[in-house]
């Protein structure tokens, strides 16, 4: 029986776009969805629709998750983009 790792497949697709852009760092779901989290931050955007975003049942999940990157870490991450 073969299982369909969809997070591996994911993950794998992401290293193939990222080398396809030159991008050298190690892209993963985990790094995407926290670039996409502090992207919206940085933008002002609501935290509440951030949360919603990103599939959180509770705002304070994703106020964690944000709290993480000091805003000089986030001013890295936009320079990625």
């Amino acid at each position: 029986m073969i299982i369909w790792d969809a997070p591996k497949q994911y993950n794998n697709k992401l290293k193939e776009i990222a080398k396809l852009c030159g991008i050298r760092e190690d892209i993963t779901s985990y790094v995407s969805r926290h670039t996409f989290a502090t992207t919206l931050k940085s933008k002002n955007v609501d935290i509440a629709k951030i949360s919603e975003s990103l599939g959180h049942a509770d705002i304070g999940v994703t106020k964690a998750y944000l709290k993480k990157f000091e805003n000089s870490e986030l001013d890295k991450l936009d320079e990625l983009l």
